[in-house]
């Protein structure tokens, strides 16, 4: 039976003369992803700020369960996370950010590992070992995911994983992402692609207006406002309130 590895309640966060968002109640169980969906500057990232411990919340609670636990398959302790805006030291290889990603987790690099992650995710493997200034947004952002995935950790926050990517790594990001989901790794993901998310979320956050408007199932979100898709019912509920 899964466990909850991440649980807010009424939670508030914001500024100190502004709330931001407002009664947030979330659930994510072990082995699911969960993705947080709302306009820019909706209060997705400063959620997951909180979250992570980089700004204080105002009010209510959260909890995390990060420990290796029942159902959690090869994932060991611990949390990663992927910022929005992720630049790697360009002065590090490929090779040597997720060599010193892994460390910081306590993780030994197997470098045929590292060679059939990045070629899994369509990496040039040339590259690999040379310096990160020299890569693409795109790449950067491989790299990026790869470390984070790598690191084991039981928990993986990833803030708008597929910026900087095209069609076919987006799709490759996705299959990884369900792949580790099937070892026991469990995400919260944000992100403005709704039909990915709406591929590979098992629930969704809606959130607007300084709260969450709708967590759940995203078919019965999708059911309940009459439309086709994700996206038009993501737009119905915007317009509906604006």
């Amino acid at each position: 039976m899964a466990s909850v590895i991440l649980k807010t309640e009424n939670l508030c966060v914001g500024y100190p003369k502004t709330d931001v968002l407002t009664g947030v109640d979330l659930c994510l169980m072990r082995g699911e992803t969960v993705g947080l969906i709302g306009l820019n500057g909706a209060g997705k990232t400063t959620l997951i700020k909180t979250l992570l411990g980089l700004r204080k919340k105002k009010s209510g609670g959260f909890s995390m369960d990060v420990d290796h636990g029942e159902g959690a398959g090869e994932y060991s302790n611990g949390l990663a996370y992927l910022p929005e805006k992720f630049e790697p030291p360009a002065f590090l290889t490929g090779y040597e950010f997720i060599d010193f990603s892994l460390k910081v987790y306590g993780r030994k690099v197997d470098r045929d590992a590292v060679r059939l992650a990045v070629h899994d995710m369509a990496f040039d493997m040339k590259f690999l070992d040379q310096r990160v200034s020299s890569y693409s947004k795109g790449m950067r952002q491989k790299i990026g995911l790869l470390a984070t995935v790598m690191t084991g950790c039981s928990l993986m926050i990833l803030d708008e994983p597929m910026s900087g990517l095209d069609p076919f790594s987006r799709s490759l990001v996705k299959d990884l992402i369900k792949a580790e989901k099937e070892k026991g790794a469990s995400f919260l993901i944000s992100s403005h692609v709704l039909s990915d998310m709406e591929e590979i979320c098992d629930k969704i956050a809606i959130i607007d207006g300084g709260g969450v408007h709708f967590f759940g199932l995203a078919e019965d979100f999708v059911k309940s406002s009459g439309a086709d898709s994700l996206e038009r019912a993501f737009m119905n509920l915007i317009l509906h309130n604006r």
